[in-house]
């Protein structure tokens, strides 16, 4: 994965794009890095964007990674998908495994595999085949959750707030200083909720655990 540190050096070092393609036809990867790094790219093998404007589109048939101030991407992506960015969106599809770290994203796409978030502030519609697991301190869940889910509410001296209106499927633990369920959110599977006080207008079935001002990233989940 891309370190932020490293990509905000380098892009500001740099002040026209360059961009770079090896391998052979049917395995052929593709690096792209400057102050924007932007192109629709339809490659076989795998695929670098480094800058602090990054816009990719098209198709990758392995691994993705992503690093930027912004990043916004609409790909379909063969492998595992790593993505760092202050604002990140990203949109499309990803048959592995996918990492995401950003202060502000928002994720629509079909994850087929596992899920990894780490964010200040994220919405995910679309559909996570696998575990999704988020670190955040604002999380709402949109789309659609096959495998069971792992929220951990961070903030200052609070544990976040994470907001239910999606489907997740076989339930899962949230923990956070306020859960809320909207009217469209549905539950199976066994969910545990670990905030400070039970959430209102939800009459699902859960096991509710007290929070009792701890915080839910020294808690053993």
């Amino acid at each position: 994965m891309f370190k932020l540190a490293l990509v905000a050096t380098s892009a500001l070092a740099m002040t026209a794009c360059t961009y770079s393609s090896h391998g052979p036809e049917d395995d052929r990867s593709v690096e792209s890095a400057g102050m924007i790094a932007s192109r629709n790219i339809d490659v076989t093998g795998d695929a670098e964007f480094a800058g602090m404007i990054v816009r990719a589109d098209g198709k990758v048939g392995r691994d993705l990674e992503l690093a930027g101030a912004t990043v916004r991407s609409n790909m379909e992506v063969g492998g595992d998908l790593s993505v760092a960015g202050a604002r990140v969106n990203f949109r499309g599809s990803v048959a592995g495994n996918s990492d995401v770290a950003t202060a502000s994203g928002n994720l629509d796409a079909d994850f087929q595999g596992d899920l990894n978030v780490a964010a200040a502030r994220i919405t995910i519609d679309g559909r996570v085949g696998g575990r999704l697991e988020a670190n955040t301190a604002r999380i709402h869940l949109r789309g659609e959750f096959d495998g069971p889910v792992l929220l951990i509410g961070e903030g200052n001296d609070q544990s976040g707030h994470a907001i239910i209106s999606g489907y997740l499927a076989q339930g899962g633990t949230i923990c956070a200083t306020e859960i809320e369920f909207r009217d469209e959110a549905r539950v199976d599977g066994e969910l545990i909720l670990i905030s400070d006080d039970r959430p209102e207008n939800y009459g699902g079935s859960y096991e509710f655990r007290s929070l009792d001002g701890r915080d839910c990233d020294d808690l053993n989940l």
